[in-house]
């Protein structure tokens, strides 16, 4: 199973950051670290040998359309080899799909062969069958890997199981599990659910399923 750590806290300055990557790299095997677009530069700087990604107009897509390859194309310059990107609700909730297959293009167009591009979606706020259609979209254009939901808020690890499932059964996308997981049971289950992935927060739970 495809494992990283994730980034998100907007309240840790750069020596709790480097402190808590250092005691990923003492501690696991991980290699994988997906963290807000500023944090990146510093990682890379001191842990080159990690495979590093950028959450981009995260974590709830409010951007212009066009301003999200400006963004895109800064957090580049960090030398990462992975975007996650918002989708854009905009386009949800009024069913743009084709201004959808727009973005998705521009996008993968300025990532090119080296840089992963994935999509953060938000099932909470939509319903797995639009969540479903978007996946559809987002495999018809190249995408292969979304996250269920941002990350940034409390999210069941029972409920973000259940909607990665349905989307992995729906579509065939690779969904990479993001919830809260907090104890050996949780762990237990996102084993059991052989899926893609799994994104985690914190270093303990990164410890025990590594």
């Amino acid at each position: 199973m495809y494992t990283e750590y994730y980034i998100n806290n907007i309240d840790e300055n750069d020596t709790e950051i480097k402190r808590s990557i250092q005691d990923l790299v003492d501690c696991t095997t991980i290699k994988n670290v997906v963290t807000l677009s500023y944090h990146t530069k510093l990682i890379k700087k001191f842990f080159p040998q990690l495979f590093v990604g950028a959450f981009v107009d995260y974590p709830i897509s409010n951007t212009d359309l066009s301003r999200r390859q400006d963004l895109i194309s800064d957090a580049l310059k960090n030398d990462i080899s992975c975007i996650a990107i918002s989708t854009p609700a905009y386009l949800l909730v009024n069913r743009k799909y084709e201004k959808l297959r727009d973005d998705i293009k521009k996008n993968l167009d300025l990532c090119g062969q080296n840089i992963e591009l994935r999509y953060i979606l938000e099932y909470r706020k939509f319903d797995h069958q639009l969540m479903a259609k978007v996946c559809d979209v987002l495999i018809s254009c190249g995408i292969k890997t979304v996250y269920p939901s941002s990350g940034f808020f409390l999210d069941s690890l029972e409920d973000n199981i259940l909607a990665c499932s349905y989307l992995k059964q729906k579509t065939g996308i690779n969904t990479i599990i993001n919830g809260n997981c907090w104890n050996s049971d949780h762990i237990k289950k996102i084993k059991k659910s052989n899926l893609y992935g799994f994104s985690g927060n914190t270093i303990n739970t990164l410890k025990n399923i590594n």
